[in-house]
């Protein structure tokens, strides 16, 4: 699990939350369970907590906030690279695990988006596709490519003959 994941999952839990505060007030010097079972019952439960994910340390003093904690999770969010197919558009390559797409999103503006960079990505202008043709190319990236398919039709992405047996790739009109 990335560490800034570890990190939110820590400080959901309010009183959790409360410790994690009542250490970063303490500051430097640090504080010990004792002083925090004091104002926080669920100090003993909280702390291997915080520890774990990396926002606390423990020192001589207790237990002190770690701030570089926050700064290496940024870093790896930063750095973790979505895992999308070779070309996808870097504003839907986070909707892929393993190459395929995880979501069909309901949001239009993004599910266009994505239907847009499939048709990009699997099909030529210039040449006339059969339905199982279509069909496969989908298949190869999302369990349901029915719905994915008559998503480009419906978006004017795909254009099918009154038989549907040919398809052919089209200009969409701007959202």
């Amino acid at each position: 699990m990335e560490p800034s994941h570890e990190i939110v999952k820590a400080l959901a839990d309010p009183a959790r939350l409360r410790v994690f505060a009542a250490i970063v007030l303490a500051g430097d010097t640090g504080t010990g369970l004792a002083a925090l079972r004091d104002d926080h019952p669920a100090a003993e439960k909280a702390v291997p907590r915080l520890v774990r994910a990396g926002l606390v340390t423990t020192a001589d003093r207790g237990f002190r906030a770690d701030p570089k904690a926050f700064r290496d999770a940024a870093a790896a969010a930063r750095s973790a690279a979505p895992d999308a197919p070779e070309g996808t558009a870097p504003d839907v390559a986070q909707l892929y695990s393993a190459g395929r797409l995880t979501v069909i999103p309901t949001r239009r503006a993004t599910r266009v988006a994505v239907l847009r960079d499939l048709a990009d990505r699997l099909f030529e202008h210039d040449r006339v596709y059969t339905q199982a043709e279509i069909t496969d190319a989908l298949a190869e990236v999302h369990d349901d490519p029915l719905t994915l398919r008559r998503e480009l039709i419906d978006e004017l992405l795909l254009e099918r003959t009154l038989g549907g047996r040919e398809y052919r790739r089209r200009e969409a009109p701007p959202i």
